[in-house]
């Protein structure tokens, strides 16, 4: 639909075209010089001021305050306006925008907003936008906050902190005045992704959304429709978050707005098909993988690290740091061990800003506490490759993606369970034809294939000769998609180490017959842990499930052939029931198979 505007030099141009919104921005002045290019832009002050004269008028008619059929025709055409310009004109023009006309219109804005949180009685009670000039006002923000100055503007004068108050203030939200607010927050976060001028980082955008409420907002907003499982900003918006793990490591946990909110609609199993909702899973399963970070002592906070060329791994070294400065990613206890591996290091040195080594020692946390989440799992699936193929844990890496799929779908280290694959490390850089993951780029540009097989599978090698027993190699991919080789160690407070080759034995043992007293000499006596293996190894039942079966024998019922034996699992693992629950499982043995069972042991 065509919007005609009159132009102070008399032109008459449909602001709805691109050739129009140009033409419009360009030539809009009230000034009286003839010269176009001295000109300036002046819609904004010279209409905003007519707007609010309307507005003043309808507040002046007491209990009747809504505008005539002529006052919203008038109020349409400002907003319309400026929907278009920011709709049809090209980039480059709406920045000759002046600033001080984007902050009178944003001021504005932000005025009508408050009004509306503050005085609209029916907004409160509908949380529906019932007059079209509002609805315009409100719709044209999505448009405008794909521009660089709008947005930086809105984040400057709190536009998103009067914008959460007024969503916050009706119980809940039409579906399209929903998906309005959603879209506004949306192209903002975007723009500020591929525009540092608006602000530093993405993870500072954030932390103002955060601040404002607005984000907490959005979270609750778009998980409430299936339909925002198909809009690409949406879903992008969650990956750019979880990009994002300082923050979201403080703000996606119980007692912060944003993780309360998160638990409250993951709670609601008739919701966790939604994309959105799958998002927000995959951001709980990241935060619950790095919130083990807090395990890590301070002085190893920001990963693990070790002497690249003698393997120094004291506590004495890691409060030292020191680290190429050139790739900032290998560490050395000493000047001398730096000086003997340049050789061999030189040839994967590769210069690396700051932030970008910053975001390998995340990674590199990451995957370690990855590890210990997974442990059994991961040590399962190495006995299990390992019988298969013949080849000795050194021979064996674990292939790691954090990186989000196309399909928008949570990364496969963050399903639950995870999904991960133990492989023969030599396919991975012997031969013509690597064996690399079906992520490294195997479909894509040919030079760029090329180039990480160049890059990463010599550095790959490289890690891989440098193994000592206690090390698990890995390749890992981040949430960013930046690829990395890991030499990865777990190590347990008397400094046995978990990926030994010992450990692979006694955990063969352990899961194969059952026998985990090689698995007790590792990891010593501690009953918690033993049976952590116990149930990882030979699927014990959780500490729920024992309470279930409790329940059950306390109110005489008789449970199962085959909860029976989980229980005695249980037992024989470390739990030890009260005198009275051991009465009731003596009855119930003796009632279920015909025999006089007696339990007698410390239950260790």
């Amino acid at each position: 639909m065509p919007i005609n505007l009159t132009l102070p030099n008399g032109r008459t141009v449909d602001v709805e075209t691109s050739h129009g919104a140009n033409y419009f921005i360009n030539n809009y002045s009230d000034s009286d010089s003839d010269d176009s290019s001295s000109s300036s832009f002046e819609y904004f002050s010279s209409s905003i001021p007519h707007v609010q004269q309307i507005n003043e008028r309808v507040q002046r008619r007491g209990s009747n305050k809504r505008p005539t059929e002529e006052e919203i025709h008038e109020l349409i055409a400002v907003y319309a306006t400026a929907t278009s310009l920011a709709d049809n004109s090209d980039p480059d023009t709406f920045a000759k925008i002046p600033k001080s006309e984007i902050e009178l219109y944003v001021d504005h804005v932000i005025g009508q907003i408050v009004h509306k949180t503050r005085d609209d009685e029916r907004w409160k009670r509908t949380g529906t936008l019932e007059d079209l000039h509002d609805q315009t006002m409100i719709y044209g923000c999505i448009e405008l906050f794909t521009h660089v100055a709008p947005c930086k503007v809105a984040f400057e004068k709190d536009y998103f902190g009067a914008l959460s108050k007024f969503v916050a203030a009706p119980s809940s939200l039409s579906a399209d005045d929903a998906e309005s607010i959603v879209m506004i927050v949306t192209n903002a976060l975007i723009s500020v992704v591929f525009n540092k001028d608006i602000l530093p980082s993405t993870e500072k955008a954030f932390k103002k959304l955060e601040s404002a409420g607005i984000l907490r907002q959005y979270i609750r907003l778009s998980s409430s429709s299936a339909s925002f499982n198909q809009i690409p900003g949406v879903l992008k918006f969650y990956d750019e978050l979880i990009l994002c793990p300082s923050f979201v490591k403080r703000n996606f946990v119980r007692g912060q707005s944003c993780g309360d909110i998160t638990f409250e609609i993951l709670s609601n199993p008739s919701i966790r098909h939604r994309a959105v909702v799958q998002k927000l899973q995959t951001i709980m399963a990241f935060t619950n993988l790095i919130q083990q970070q807090k395990e890590v002592p301070p002085s190893v906070k920001e990963g693990f690290r070790m002497c690249r060329y003698c393997d120094e791994q004291s506590i004495e070294f890691q409060k030292s740091l020191r680290k190429c400065a050139r790739c900032k990613s290998a560490f050395y206890c000493s000047r001398e061990c730096q000086r003997a591996d340049w050789k061999s290091h030189k040839p994967n040195c590769q210069l690396k800003s700051s932030s970008d080594a910053k975001a390998n020692i995340f990674t590199e946390t990451t995957v370690l506490n990855f590890c210990k989440a997974n442990y059994c799992a991961i040590m399962k699936e190495i006995v299990k490759v390992s019988d298969e193929t013949g080849n000795s844990k050194s021979d064996l890496l674990l292939e790691l993606d954090f990186a989000t799929p196309a399909s928008g779908l949570a990364p496969p280290s963050l399903k639950s369970p995870p999904e991960f694959k133990i492989a023969d490390s030599k396919g991975y850089f012997e031969g013509s034809r690597p064996n690399e993951p079906d992520w490294f780029y195997k479909n894509e540009d040919r030079s760029c294939y090329e180039a990480n097989i160049s890059n990463l599978m010599s550095s790959l090698k490289d890690t891989y000769e440098r193994l000592a027993d206690y090390h698990l190699l890995g390749f890992i991919r981040s949430p960013s998609g930046d690829m990395g080789c890991y030499r990865l160690t777990l190590e347990l407070a008397d400094k046995n180490q978990m990926f030994s080759e010992e450990a692979v034995s006694a955990s063969r043992r352990a899961i194969q017959d059952g026998d985990f007293e090689p698995l007790s000499r590792i990891f010593g006596e501690d009953t918690v842990q033993m049976t952590a293996l116990r149930r990882g190894f030979v699927g014990l039942p959780s500490e729920s499930e024992m309470d279930r079966v409790r329940i059950a024998l306390n109110s005489g019922g008789l449970p199962s052939e085959s909860e029976m034996d989980r229980v005695r699992m249980a037992l024989n693992s470390g739990g030890l029931p009260s005198e009275s629950e051991m009465d009731r499982v003596r009855m119930a043995l003796n009632r279920g198979f015909g025999a006089n069972f007696s339990l007698s042991g410390d239950g260790a």
